[in-house]
Formats: structure tokens, C-alpha cells, sequence
């Protein structure tokens, strides 16, 4: 049996283990304590709350303290802390890149990342970064914004099964210490469609009947209330969600 790490942060996300959102978190986080990484060998985003239960999951130990998994955010909490047995005081999924504001949630794996870790009764926070086509990244500011962030909320009290739903904001100056709002989630849909695609894929057993569509979004323009989480983000504040892990009534 695999002996017992204890670290002070476990870190996941749904953008894969070589992600420059997870990759900056890293690098930030160490001076804060001791890190422990398990994250999908490739990228698992939009996978929700998938689990792996009838195929087998690749393993594959990095270093010391990191690991790739071939599966879900969820798998990887799951085998975090079931098989590795490792022991955080916090989980930390993301950072992702993109916003997970309103109903992305149901969506997203790194939320799920969040989620699993609340179900099994450990301290958690999903992070992710909303981003513009028209404005550059710089991660580096985003993990101390991310950092920053989980200073301010990691005293606060959660309830049972409940985690932590924190999105960074596109702001041009370099400031870190930007104000947190608590924010439900906006409940209107982003909106989206279907394109066809005119040049389709060459494809021998395709039928007449058959259609290749891509889906179009702008996320820019989703609906938003002011307040709710996608219109405080896109106001440049962070903003943050306690979201229950366990269905109501349960």
C-alpha cells in the first residue's frame, strides 16, 4: 500500500497537465507550501462531471509529487485520494483558460475537479481565467490574481460539501488585489448555434444524409444581469460563487 502524502495544495485542471493556466499556478503557489499535482494527460474540457468506471485509467507518474492521468478532473481527484493517497488542505482546479460564470458550470471539468473534491470532504476552489481575443494573456498575473483570491476566501467558512467557484477578470492594468464579489450564477444560457460545413471530411461510409456541423458562440455578447457572475467578471471584478457539491435534499 502506498504510503500517505501530505501536502498543503493538490492541484488539478481540465486543460490538461502541460496547461500554462495550471503550469503558472504551480510555479506561484509553491512559496505559499507544499504541492502535489494530478492532472488529465490531455486536454478534458466541457467533460462536466464524467468519471471513468468501465475502462482503465493510465497512471503515469512525472516527479516526486506529479502525476498525469488518462481521464476526467473528477478521475483525477478520485485517484488523487483514493489510490495515491494524497492528502491536501486544499484542492485547486485550474487555472482554466476561459470563464466557468453561470450555467458553464454544469459544463465544466474543472468545476467538477472543484466538486469531486468537496464530495469527498476536502477544501476546495475551481479557478478560471475569462478571457478576450482582443487583449493578451499574461498567466503569470493571472496565478497571483488566482493566489490572491484564495488568500481572501480560504478563511471563510464552507459548509459541508460546499466549494469554492472563483473567475478572474480581464483587467488591463497589472493590479492583483482586484475586488471580489460574491456573485450567484447568471441563469440565462450563452447563446450558440451549429454551422455547416461546406468542405466536409472525406468519408467512405458517410451517406447522403450526412452533415458536419461546427458549433459557433460569441462568448462576449451572453446575456448578463448585473448581479450576477458574468456581469461582474466582465466589469473586471473577480468574482466568486459558493456552489453546494451534494443535490438539494440529499
Amino acid at each position: 500500500m502506498l504510503s500517505t502524502l501530505d501536502v498543503d495544495f493538490l492541484l488539478t485542471n481540465d486543460d490538461g497537465i502541460e496547461a500554462i493556466g495550471l503550469q503558472s499556478l504551480c510555479q506561484a503557489i509553491e512559496a505559499l507550501g507544499s504541492i502535489a499535482v494530478v492532472a488529465p494527460d490531455t486536454v478534458r474540457s466541457c467533460c462536466s462531471h464524467m468519471v471513468t468506471t468501465a475502462e482503465s485509467l493510465i497512471v503515469e507518474r512525472l516527479d516526486s509529487v506529479s502525476w498525469k492521468v488518462s481521464g476526467t478532473p473528477a478521475d483525477c481527484i478520485r485517484i488523487a485520494i483514493k489510490h495515491l493517497r494524497i492528502r491536501p488542505k486544499w484542492i485547486l482546479s485550474g487555472v482554466n483558460e476561459g470563464g466557468n460564470l453561470g450555467v458553464d458550470i454544469h459544463y465544466s471539468g474543472t468545476v467538477a475537479g472543484a466538486r469531486e473534491a468537496a464530495l469527498l470532504g476536502f477544501r476546495s476552489m475551481a479557478i478560471s481565467q475569462y478571457l478576450r481575443r482582443d487583449r493578451p494573456r499574461d498567466w503569470p498575473l493571472t496565478a497571483r490574481r488566482a493566489i490572491y483570491a484564495w488568500t481572501q476566501l480560504q478563511s471563510i467558512d464552507l459548509q459541508p460539501n460546499q466549494f469554492w467557484n472563483v473567475n478572474l477578470p480581464v483587467v488591463d492594468r497589472p493590479q492583483v488585489e482586484l475586488a471580489i464579489v460574491h456573485s450567484d450564477p447568471e441563469p440565462q444560457m450563452l447563446g450558440y448555434d451549429f454551422e455547416p460545413i461546406q468542405d466536409q471530411p472525406s468519408d467512405d461510409f458517410a451517406s447522403a444524409q450526412t452533415q458536419w456541423v461546427k458549433y459557433r458562440s460569441n462568448y462576449q455578447e451572453r446575456p448578463r444581469q448585473e448581479q450576477y457572475d458574468v456581469a461582474n467578471c466582465f466589469s473586471g471584478n473577480i468574482t466568486a460563487t459558493r456552489l453546494g457539491a451534494r443535490i438539494a435534499g440529499l
